[in-house]
């Protein structure tokens, strides 16, 4: 347990910062934003924006950024991340850590980009960036493909029909 919330929470947390600072240092036309209430003067380069209201404002901003970011906790091994399911659900570009159950329901480089790597990290963001069209129409997909197959009334017939057959 002890393993599990706090030790893959500090690692989770120093994998982001590293990747984020990477991104700021690899990327420097470009502008990493990050969202948080926490100071992060370790990160020169990223541009910490401070918190939004996760309901009514981050929506908004996984939908109008240009790449939103899904880095897993390393103990998930199983599970669609829900940040993952709110950015396409939002219209927004997610790219993402390799997690196996998105293969179930969604294609990575059609509805989502995955990253295997922080090269592969830092190639597929140059590439997205320089990509307008490509970028906006995976976004497009993914948010098509969750308003088709991923919404409450779908969810809650599969757990009826489970239930109840």
């Amino acid at each position: 347990v002890y393993a599990n919330y706090f030790l893959a929470r500090k690692l989770a947390e120093r994998e982001r910062r590293h990747l984020l600072g990477m991104l700021a240092e690899e990327l420097p036309d470009s502008r990493v934003n990050l969202y948080t209430h926490n100071p992060t003067p370790e990160l020169p380069g990223v541009h910490n924006v401070g918190a939004v209201d996760y309901y009514n404002d981050m929506p908004y901003v996984f939908r109008n950024s240009k790449i939103n970011l899904n880095i897993t906790l390393r103990s998930i091994k199983s599970g669609i991340p829900l940040r993952g399911m709110d950015i396409m659900g939002a219209g927004g570009f997610l790219m993402s850590n390799y997690q196996e159950d998105f293969f179930d329901f969604f294609v990575p480089g059609e509805d989502m980009v995955l990253y295997e790597s922080e090269e592969d990290l830092i190639c597929k963001c140059r590439y997205y960036l320089d990509h307008d069209d490509e970028r906006e129409a995976i976004a497009r997909s993914g948010s098509e493909k969750i308003a088709e197959h991923h919404t409450y009334d779908v969810r809650f017939n599969e757990i009826f029909n489970i239930v109840f057959n």
